[in-house]
């Protein structure tokens, strides 16, 4: 079955997460999309973290980052530091809905690429920008990764312990997810802004930004309080207990946030500490709020007896807010997440010797049109002959000229794997938690193919 976003074409220049995750997800909505790949200069998510740290062979066909974010496209290689790839790239914008990058301006402008180019190519092309400080501005052409957005967002300067100078930065790249998802509902926008008046548009998208907007409170506490607040660590500026407890067992944890005088008493009662619900340093939120600290220092020892699971199940069973903290296995496995579909086994290309794997699905369920079935990303360059041939035209003696000239290609002209040390070794430099030698059993067990 056709996914609602069925015949809307996107060619994608793109690396890493910001943009291959937004159009990832476009893509599993229906949409076509092309990724454009360079043999000269390797995406790093094809070189590193490659399945089971098996560097031999074709590497680059197995990156377990390249996969999670290119499901479902279709892959092409151009060599654009020639003119012939920058032509064929030009010929794709002409049949296309949509040109995504996430590239720095002066890389566009460098490449004839900017939304004024293109539009003499295509003109209700919409284009997307996705940078990290937005395509034009006194920073435009700095260079983004994770930290340095999620400190210029503000986010990083929220987060920290308690009481502490320092930061503490998220160990994801926090701001390509929140600018990704951003840019699925931008793009949305300007499809329908087209098929009502049939003209394209520029769609620029700053990752800082978008992480911005996620934390508007601290913004409207300083322009209407001119107050910048302290970092709390997992303390809230209005509940308490409110925070992470330990559990039963090697780095097992629980949640628990209490919002109201009843709840608090409920809390008491499932951990056996009725009296402490007659605390006079308890009695009420602000008294709880005012002792949090000392609060904290006797729920934690109460919950390191209970089962994460089971204290959760209890606390929600009373109408506390409680939830379990997971790892990646506990995610992976988890019996709601397993029920709901929210995983999606995709098959893989049997050169890459990689089983058929689950997949983190859309955040988002539709009734009425779902998703289309998971494929895997493109091997390197997989469907060359198909878009030249069917999209543009190319006889086989035009592809094969492009191969030859260097033009197209199917792997990396100075391959180079990144090897990481031997599971151990990863545990002992900090690397890791831990790691189990029967994933592969666990994994089909509970996602049979």
């Amino acid at each position: 079955m056709p996914g609602p976003l069925a015949g809307v074409r996107i060619i994608e220049m793109g690396q890493l997460i910001a943009i291959p995750f937004s159009m990832k997800m476009l893509a599993d909505m229906g949409a076509q999309v092309i990724r454009l790949e360079s043999t000269g200069r390797l995406e790093s998510y094809r070189s590193d973290s490659v399945y089971k740290n098996d560097i031999s062979g074709e590497f680059w066909n197995k990156g377990a980052n390249f996969y999670e974010q290119n499901r479902n496209k279709l892959g092409v290689t151009l060599d654009l530091s020639k003119s012939e790839g920058l032509d064929i790239l030009r010929e794709l914008i002409g049949v296309a809905d949509i040109f995504s990058e996430n590239f720095t301006p002066r890389v566009i402008k460098n490449f004839g690429l900017e939304y004024e180019d293109i539009k003499q190519i295509k003109p209700d092309i919409i284009m997307v920008s996705s940078t990290g400080y937005g395509f034009y501005g006194p920073w435009a052409n700095y260079g983004a990764t994770g930290p340095a957005t999620e400190g210029a967002a503000g986010l990083a300067y929220q987060t920290g312990y308690a009481g502490s100078d320092t930061p503490v930065m998220s160990e994801i790249p926090y701001t390509d997810y929140t600018s990704g998802e951003h840019t699925v509902f931008a793009v949305m926008t300007a499809l329908m802004h087209r098929l009502r008046t049939g003209k394209g548009q520029f769609v620029d998208i700053s990752q800082t930004q978008a992480t911005s907007a996620t934390i508007p409170e601290i913004l409207m506490d300083f322009s209407a309080n001119g107050r910048t607040g302290p970092r709390l660590g997992n303390q809230d500026t209005i509940m308490s207990p409110h925070g992470c407890y330990e559990c039963q067992g090697d780095d097992r944890w629980i949640t628990i946030a209490v919002s109201a005088d009843e709840e608090w008493q409920s809390l008491c009662r499932v951990l056996g500490q009725a009296g402490l619900a007659s605390d006079s340093r308890f009695e009420d939120s602000l008294s709880r709020w005012n002792n949090r600290d000392d609060l904290d220092a006797l729920i934690g020892p109460l919950t390191s007896s209970w089962d994460a699971h089971e204290l959760m199940t209890a606390l929600q069973g009373a109408g506390v807010a409680a939830g379990v903290v997971m790892d990646s296995q506990d995610l992976l496995f988890d019996r709601h997440l397993v029920e709901r579909n929210f995983y999606e086994v995709v098959t893989h290309h049997e050169s890459t010797g990689i089983p058929p794997l689950p997949y983190a699905g859309r955040p988002w369920k539709l009734s009425k049109t779902p998703a289309v079935k998971g494929i895997a990303a493109p091997l390197m360059g997989q469907h060359n002959s198909l878009i030249l041939r069917e999209l543009l035209g190319k006889t086989a003696e035009d592809i094969a000229t492009l191969e030859e000239s260097g033009i197209i290609g199917y792997g990396p002209t100075t391959p180079r794997p990144v090897q990481r040390p031997p599971m151990e070794e990863q545990i002992r430099q900090g690397r890791m938690q831990r790691f189990e030698t029967d994933f592969e059993e666990q994994v089909r067990r509970t996602f049979p193919a």
